[in-house]
């Protein structure tokens, strides 16, 4: 659901700022499980970890999470997703759920190649007892199936780092793939946020299922190939765990040093066939949603809702399925409805302000990305989309301040480096918008527009080399990128300052 509302149209003109579509769920009560959800979500506090990573470059500081699966003598082996791990610039340190930290003794990073499974072992030394989790078999979790999700996010109520609470998730899996980049083959609906990436799934009896890493907003940042918006909209991925059983070897681990239980669950997935209640109808519908019939989910959704007239979640994923299906007022109609049921659902306000700014209603849009920054100081990309919509309409002062607070809370954002530098090129403050859309393709080297953006800085400031050679490099990224009529516009640019 990738979204363009850049422009490209002459010398003159400057590509748009890109803003951030996102959405999340809360899920009504998950059905009775062998383990009760309280019991699932102790055992996870005991055998879960935060990650820390400290740099003197703020922009390589890493939070994550991982989870205890091996104990040798002093020696605790934690597995999480490599990602979290990947720089090597920072220091890292384990903080348990005792609250004590160490530090990283050793690392084994199975990803090797972009494709490899997105997962990595590390290993910290303590005499404390901690206990270890017990892996299960990722392969019975099919859609409907219960889980839950444990990490500790960051900057949730305002902390981070190692002050940073753990968030336990109830959700459903969605969906199954056969293969996906990085080994991100299960699917699943759960609220998560930025901080749980390497954190546990856990199946109804309390054992792990799979890795949590890739959230649909997430892992732009993950991506250095990929520039533009992508929505989350409360879907996930995770390495099923049976994909790290079968790299133990590559770990260094013997499968005897693990605890595994591959029995059969207890637990069915829901009778999505042949749903009887609102609850399945509309976990049928976030299924089919994930898997690309938005028709198919707006008819589940909708039986959801005749069932239960104040299933507000169906309403706001109604809205998303019409949003996909290009049916804007009815999209509107189901946020406004989901917001008028729960006038604290951030979410929606958040999807509605996006709706709205896709129509040209930047005020209405301005309004609701307010609502959401009063009940949610800390939402980066709301920050974002105001400002955005306060530079399309002539406000760059506002714009700037929005950009700026975006940036305190996650300055790993390259399409806000960009934003700003186009807000300050429109009070020709050119030297900061340059630096701006250099932040930007240093955090991204393949985004094009911020290229084209500084290419044509450059032009204003009297750099014509300079000038031909950011955009020459943005033609042939847009190139790259299937972006053919940018990538014309861009040659036509050069075309002319070689006159």
């Amino acid at each position: 659901m990738n979204r363009d509302y850049s422009r490209f149209d002459s010398l003159t003109s400057i590509l748009a700022g890109t803003v951030t579509l996102a959405g999340i769920v809360i899920f009504v009560q998950a059905p009775v499980l062998a383990k009760t959800p309280q019991e699932i979500a102790e055992l996870a506090n005991s055998v879960s970890v935060q990650i820390n990573g400290q740099s003197p470059n703020r922009n390589l500081v890493k939070s994550g999470s991982g989870f205890i699966i091996s104990k040798q003598g002093t020696t605790y082996t934690v597995l999480t997703a490599n990602h979290v791990v990947e720089n090597t610039e920072p220091t890292y340190t384990i903080r348990t759920s005792t609250g004590k930290d160490y530090q990283v003794t050793s690392f084994v990073r199975l990803q090797k190649i972009n494709n490899d499974p997105d997962l990595a072992v590390v290993t910290f030394n303590s005499t404390d007892s901690y206990p270890v989790v017990t892996l299960g078999d990722s392969q019975q979790a099919g859609a409907g199936t219960p889980m839950f999700v444990f990490g500790y996010p960051d900057r949730l109520g305002n902390k981070s780092g190692t002050k940073r609470n753990y968030e336990f998730v109830p959700g459903y899996v969605t969906s199954r793939l056969s293969a996906h980049r990085r080994g991100y083959t299960l699917r699943y609906i759960a609220v998560t946020i930025k901080g749980m990436s390497g954190g546990p799934i856990f199946d109804g009896e309390g054992r792990v299922i799979g890795v949590h890493g890739e959230g649909e907003l997430d892992f732009v940042t993950n991506d250095q190939s990929f520039e533009g918006p992508l929505t989350k909209t409360g879907f996930n991925s995770a390495v099923p765990i049976n994909t790290f059983i079968a790299k133990l070897s590559e770990a260094g681990l013997n499968r005897s040093a693990l605890l595994i239980n591959s029995s059969p669950t207890a637990n069915a997935p829901l009778k999505l066939n042949n749903p009887p209640d609102a609850k399945t109808y509309y976990v049928r519908g976030l299924t089919r949603f994930d898997n690309g019939d938005a028709s198919g989910a707006v008819a589940d959704f909708s039986k959801a809702i005749q069932t239960q007239s104040d299933y507000v979640e169906a309403y706001f994923y109604r809205g998303l399925a019409y949003f996909d299906l290009r049916e804007i007022p009815r999209s509107i109609a189901d946020y406004s409805k989901a917001i008028a049921l729960n006038a604290g659902y951030v979410d929606a306000y958040y999807n509605r302000g996006l709706v709205l700014s896709a129509m040209g209603d930047k005020p209405g849009a301005i309004a609701d990305y307010t609502q959401v920054i009063r009940q949610d100081r800390n939402f980066a990309a709301a920050y974002n989309n105001r400002g955005v919509a306060l530079s399309d309409l002539g406000d760059q002062k506002g714009a700037i301040d929005d950009f700026n607070q975006a940036l305190q809370i996650n300055p790993g954002r390259a399409n806000t480096y960009f934003n700003r530098g186009l807000a300050l090129f429109r009070i020709n403050n050119d030297r900061s918008a340059l630096a701006d859309y250099t932040q930007a393709i240093q955090l991204n080297p393949s985004y094009a527009k911020a290229y084209a953006n500084r290419g044509i800085t450059l032009v204003r400031m009297g750099d014509r080399p300079g000038a031909i050679a950011d955009l020459q490099q943005a033609a042939r990224l847009f190139r790259a990128q299937g972006m053919s009529a940018d990538a014309q516009k861009a040659l036509d640019l050069i075309g002319q300052l070689q006159k």
